[in-house]
């Protein structure tokens, strides 16, 4: 034990777990000991990790244990800390930080509490203030949604900050709860009462996520095929008509794994106006038309399971757009209804949605337990047919969860989400995330009064960013945006890849339009330059409002270079489903800021629509227009390849770079591994028995493949995967044997291509010792690429691939 000033008595400590002692002596205690816990008063100290410490307030003496909609689930403190008090000051002290309070003297204030740490080699006293957003330093995290925006727009805090601290206020957030609605409001206090949690990690960003899944739990780990192309247009599709678009992908050879159906699968609910309705809305006059319907159009649809088994038959999952409201003309209106105590009338804005003055919108309230039951309930056709994933739209209806603390869309989201894993499926919650539906908050949403959900969206939800515009700077944006949703712990983004508005027509401003008025086609090199942004992305979905998204819609240049991308897309499904296990384990997004690997270069934080996918694939989207367009690209520290082109780079610095359309500046580090997969007309959810990996030597690398059954829910459970290594060294790939592990569809053996990039000439290649005949590799001069077929070989022993000039 350390010892103490003179003037406080030295306390021999018996044992190291010793953690009852009077206020004036040490106290140490560690993990596997009690709960790493301070009580001071009407003050209360838990210490979660050395980097994250819980700061408790209850002015009438009633700490609260339970767990918040913010957490999910409290677990019990356990790091290891010692604490003093000296002068009427408490100190409490862990490997990170040392935390000083003032004895007595009421609420946490900036004058009565301080929290030292390290930042970059330097002390560093934080004094938090107990507030909502618009932290000084802090580097963003998320919004509702990027509706109708054009050009970049302020963000909620996430947990990172250049100070290298953060106070995550949950004193308002609703308590959860078992059972239905799944959560209480927090009691009535008697004088103040603050709960927050200190985020304490210095530059070391990536602790800080890893502190914060700790605190909110793990995000969930996607089905495999989601990491493919999906498409999806606002459009009245018959079943006919998608079975054809399925083939035009087949033969176009573009893969496809999910399609989702916009509003118009549903059942109309005035065939008088639905004609009208439709071709407002940009579509046919004969087209379906519904906003809401909670039955399939049977004209469109005559057999929907027949279909949905179809799509299923052919690799494609589905997903439905739902928006939560319901027509008094609907079938199950009545027994809706009766079930739900009575629903919310409503003739606002869904009414004019549906095209239908003449009913009554009936709209629901998420947190009344029969509310909840019957809205589910309704849900039940589109799932009895097969449907994947819902995709929630709350947008525009008037249904709502309104409880003080209380985060709507993470209340629904989460609704959502359990049922989902009820039905034994790994989908989540896909839709808008973080605050609610409110005219004044459409776009931001969010007020202390609803709480800090949007730190727990990670464990529900897909993010859909809403309806966004056409524009050079959204696109950038949208790059921007899906890496710093990782501070917030969300690691799953779905923009609308090409815009949902497009551009309309008559005055080239974003918004909808009636009658078509907006343009159906985007600029060529903007649309490939999204379609491209889209490849390297968490998701990747095409969608838009009655537009044009499809490369053989362009046709010429700009089509090949999209099909080219989505091509790519379809290639990569491998690694993003292991960055995606990544996220899952460590808190780490797919896509990572710059700063997340370089906190201490101003470089890092001045190139925001630049991103890493992992850890050692730079990304730097094309955010001007022209062909060749001109880039402007920042090499962060080591040594870098252009895979378009195969140019050299070493950072730090900066390059300008003139683009053709049909490249993406895509840099890999040297020590890279990518593994990727053949041509396929959509992704399989098993592993497969063919695989490529992408070699870049020039420094040492290692690279774990995880692979499991691809969709159930059993990839939480010990023994239901398996890991390959890889590891490269000069002259020499090694791909050791994959771990113990049994799931439907484990490999005993299979096939490899390597391709190792900046290469010299090549003369020998051996596998195992064994040399390799000429036929199972070549060398191409002109790009330095060594490309190296393994043949068929075992899983469960090493492969070594040697090659000498």
């Amino acid at each position: 034990m350390r010892q103490m000033k003179h003037s406080v008595r030295v306390l021999h400590l018996l044992t190291v777990t010793l953690v009852a002692v009077t206020t004036a002596a040490v106290v140490a205690t560690s993990a596997g000991a009690a709960p790493a816990q301070v009580t001071d008063g009407n003050a209360r100290f838990q210490i979660i990790t050395p980097t994250l410490l819980r700061l408790e307030y209850a002015a009438d003496g009633r700490f609260e244990d339970r767990a918040t909609q913010t957490l999910g689930a409290r677990g019990v403190p356990s790091g290891a800390f010692t604490t003093s008090t000296v002068g009427g000051v408490r100190t409490i002290r862990t490997s990170a930080l040392t935390l000083r309070y003032t004895q007595g003297s009421g609420p946490f204030t900036d004058a009565n509490l301080a929290i030292t740490l390290n930042v970059s080699g330097k002390q560093t006293t934080a004094r938090p203030v107990w507030r909502n957003g618009d932290t000084p330093g802090n580097l963003g995290g998320w919004r509702r949604g990027l509706d109708l925006l054009t050009d970049r727009a302020p963000l909620h805090d996430g947990v990172l900050s250049r100070d290298g601290w953060y106070l995550l206020n949950d004193s308002e957030t609703a308590l959860a709860a078992s059972g239905s609605p799944g959560f209480t409001v927090r009691p009535r206090r008697t004088g103040a009462y603050q709960d927050g949690y200190f985020f304490g990690y210095g530059h070391d960003y990536a602790r800080g996520l890893a502190d914060l899944r700790t605190l909110t739990g793990a995000a969930p780990l996607l089905p495999r095929k989601a990491f493919g192309v999906w498409f999806s247009r606002y459009w009245g599709y018959t079943e006919q008509e998608l079975r054809q678009l399925v083939a035009r992908f087949r033969s176009e050879g573009v893969p496809l794994d999910t399609l989702s159906l916009d509003t118009d699968f549903k059942r109309q609910s005035n065939n008088d106006t639905a004609p009208l309705g439709s071709a407002f809305a940009g579509g046919r006059p004969e087209q379906p038309f519904a906003w809401n319907g909670w039955d399939w159009n049977r004209n469109a649809f005559k057999d929907p399971k027949a279909f949905a088994d179809w799509a299923h038959s052919q690799g494609i999952a589905l997903a439905l757009n739902i928006h939560p409201s319901i027509g008094s003309t609907d079938p199950a209106a009545d027994k809706a209804n009766t079930d739900a105590g009575g629903l919310i009338p409503n003739y606002g804005l869904c009414n004019v949605l549906m095209v239908d003055f003449g009913q009554i919108c009936g709209v629901f309230d998420w947190t009344n337990p029969k509310h909840i039951a019957t809205y589910f309930a309704l849900h039940k056709p589109f799932e009895d047919a097969g449907a994947d994933v819902m995709w929630l739209d709350w947008c525009c209806d008037a249904s709502r969860a309104e409880a003080r603390g209380l985060t709507a869309d993470t209340q629904i989201n989460r609704l959502y989400a359990e049922r989902s894993a009820t039905r034994g499926s790994r989908w989540p919650a896909f839709s808008r995330i973080g605050g609610a539906y409110r005219p004044d908050a459409y776009q931001s949403g969010f007020a202390l009064r609803d709480g800090n959900g949007a730190f727990a969206e990670h464990r529900y939800t897909i993010q859909f960013t809403g309806d966004t515009c056409a524009s050079w700077q959204m696109l950038g944006f949208n790059a921007e945006y899906s890496a710093v949703a990782g501070n917030i712990g969300l690691p799953y983004v779905s923009h609308d890849i090409g815009s949902f508005h497009g551009v309309r027509a008559l005055d080239e401003t974003c918004g909808p339009a009636p009658f078509g008025l907006f343009g159906k086609h985007l600029p060529d090199d903007l649309y490939t330059r999204w379609v491209q942004l889209g490849t390297f992305q968490p998701l990747d979905r095409l969608h838009s409002n009655h537009g044009d998204r499809l490369p053989w819609e362009y046709g010429g240049k700009a089509g090949a270079a999209a099909a080219d991308a989505l091509r790519l897309r379809g290639a990569l499904v491998p690694y993003l489903y292991n960055l995606a296990r990544e996220a899952h384990d460590s808190g780490l997004p797919m896509t990572r800021p710059l700063y997340l690997q370089w906190p201490d270069t101003n470089a890092a934080y001045e190139h925001p629509t630049q991103y890493t996918l992992g850890s050692d694939i730079l990304v730097a989207p094309v955010t001007a227009p022209g062909d060749p367009a001109t880039s402007t690209v920042w090499i962060p520290p080591g040594a870098w390849t252009n895979i378009a082109t195969g140019a050299r780079f070493t950072g730090p610095t900066t390059v300008t770079l003139k683009v053709p359309l049909e490249q993406i500046p895509v840099f890999a580090r040297d020590g890279a591994i990518v593994p990727f997969q053949g041509p396929s007309p959509t992704s399989s959810a098993v592993p497969n028995a063919a695989l490529g990996l992408d070699v870049w030597p020039g420094a040492r690398g290692a690279f774990s493949l995880y692979e499991d059954d691809g969709q159930s829910l059993a990839y939480k459970q010990p023994g239901a995967s398996r890991r390959t290594a890889v590891e490269q060294r000069p002259g020499e790939v090694t791909i050791r044997s994959a771990t113990s592990g049994s799931f439907a569809g484990a490999l005993n053996r299979r096939s490899w291509t390597l391709r190792i990039h900046n290469t010299g000439a090549v003369g020998t290649v051996t596998v195992n010792g064994a040399a390799l005949p000429a036929s199972g590799w070549q060398y191409d001069a002109a790009t330095k690429t060594l490309t190296v077929r393994t043949g068929t070989v075992a899983t469960n022993v090493a492969t070594r691939v040697q090659f000498r000039s």
